[in-house]
């Protein structure tokens, strides 16, 4: 296993397929706009799925779906789906005291009341990222929109200010899901205002397809999802 430096790029070989994309500097942000249907929480997954091969952890956020769900779906994109060492979950789904974690350790699951608590989600990052060996950190949220839809646009950038700014101080890769369809365009663009780069998804004649902005803007055109 070739380990990368603590400030080198994030390595995507698994996630850009057939596109430029192959790299991400140390600290950037990712907004990835598109509903489940068009591939935005598949490419998250894809990039994240990359994280054990180079000796990296992987911090996931649930809003939506309980851990145990969550895990099943982001085993599917690993090549090794039983060594799930590198995996840490934050639990912020409506599932309350009946959260299944499924086959992740206790250890590596933190739990918050709900999509709106979001002072109980930012102390189960803070207390993964305490507890892991290595500066090397990949975080999904999937997906800001409860957080959104509940709080509002003011909190909900509040909230995403102190995250994104502690993953570009700390050297991570943040990457973050909102559903476009859930809210009104400028929420989003207040959201994207604190990224460094974006992905927009769409669905043409059943095909998958995505293009990129800022920092992903290596993905200028519209590129198909296998």
């Amino acid at each position: 296993m070739t380990v990368p430096h603590a400030d080198g790029p994030y390595v995507l070989d698994r996630a850009g397929r057939d596109t430029p994309l192959d790299s991400l500097p140390a600290g950037t942000n990712l907004l990835f706009v598109g509903d489940d249907r068009s591939g935005a929480t598949d490419l998250v997954y894809r990039i994240l799925a990359g994280a054990p091969a180079v000796g990296e952890r992987v911090i996931l956020v649930t809003t939506d779906a309980d851990a145990g769900a969550l895990v099943e779906r982001y085993q599917s994109t690993l090549s090794e789906p039983d060594s799930l060492d590198h995996l840490f979950v934050v639990d912020a789904s409506d599932s309350g005291l009946a959260r299944d974690i499924g086959p992740l350790s206790p250890t590596h699951v933190e739990a918050a009341s709900s999509p709106v608590d979001i002072t109980g989600i930012g102390v189960g990052v803070t207390n993964h990222l305490r507890s892991l060996d290595t500066d090397r950190v990949r975080l999904g949220m999937v997906s800001l929109s409860p957080i959104l839809e509940r709080l509002g646009a003011e909190r909900t950038f509040a909230f995403c200010h102190v995250l994104t700014s502690r993953i570009r101080s700390a050297g991570h890769l943040g990457l973050f899901v909102v559903d476009p369809s859930r809210h009104a365009a400028e929420h989003v663009d207040i959201l994207q205002s604190l990224v460094d780069g974006s992905f927009r998804f769409r669905t043409v004649d059943g095909e998958r397809q995505f293009r990129g902005t800022g920092a992903v803007a290596a993905v200028d055109d519209w590129a198909s999802m296998a």
